[in-house]
């Protein structure tokens, strides 16, 4: 079964004389791990906008072609549907940090969908993103490597079957680096989840 479809697709940004995206198919088989790699301005974080609906619910332009995420059409399903259908974590992650201590932080995407157990899902999410014991502290007290898994836990606490990472250790040092596609890794093998990373 595929977790992603993508049939012709094509996308043109407002004021743009030539699409970003240009007759685009590609299938990508549920539980997949893979990296959409390029030059910068190349369509990478496009393509990867048109996954979650942000294209074309947010950020307008002309679209054309058949998007279809874990069986839903992107065209005809709003974004807060598809966010629990595909986690985004964004290269600039600490502005998806909004909330003061880790645990608060982890459960509050669905604190937002109003769900009855979100603190139980933002304790299950910090420890497959390996912050299992800092749910008390503050966020100012991670170190950045850290604070991108904090980011990702916010993203997995909504149990996505997919997650895209956006440049994960563009700003990382090497150890930190190796513990974040450790925990991709791991949410990939033994927790199911489509990985996909935008990398240069």
């Amino acid at each position: 079964m595929n977790a992603i479809e993508i049939e012709d697709l094509s996308y043109t940004y407002p004021g743009a004389s030539q699409p970003t995206l240009d007759h685009i198919t590609l299938n990508i088989p549920q539980g997949d791990f893979l990296a959409v790699v390029g030059n910068n301005g190349c369509g990478k974080s496009t393509l990867c906008k048109v996954l979650n609906g942000l294209i074309p619910h947010f950020i307008t332009g002309r679209m054309e072609g058949k998007v279809r995420v874990c069986g839903l059409d992107t065209l005809a399903s709003d974004v807060g549907t598809l966010a629990r259908k595909v986690g985004y974590v964004y290269q600039d992650f600490e502005n998806q940090i909004v909330r003061p201590t880790v645990l608060d932080d982890a459960s509050y995407s669905c604190l937002n969908y109003a769900l009855p157990d979100y603190q139980a899902r933002g304790r299950q999410a910090l420890a497959q993103c390996g912050l299992q014991g800092r749910e008390e502290e503050y966020v100012w007290q991670l170190s950045g490597g850290q604070t991108h898994l904090l980011a990702l836990a916010g993203a997995v606490s909504l149990s996505p079957d997919i997650l895209i990472l956006d440049e994960p250790i563009a700003q990382l040092d090497p150890g930190h680096a190796d513990r974040i596609y450790q925990t991709l890794r791991r949410l990939n093998r033994e927790y199911g989840k489509t990985i996909i990373v935008i990398e240069h």
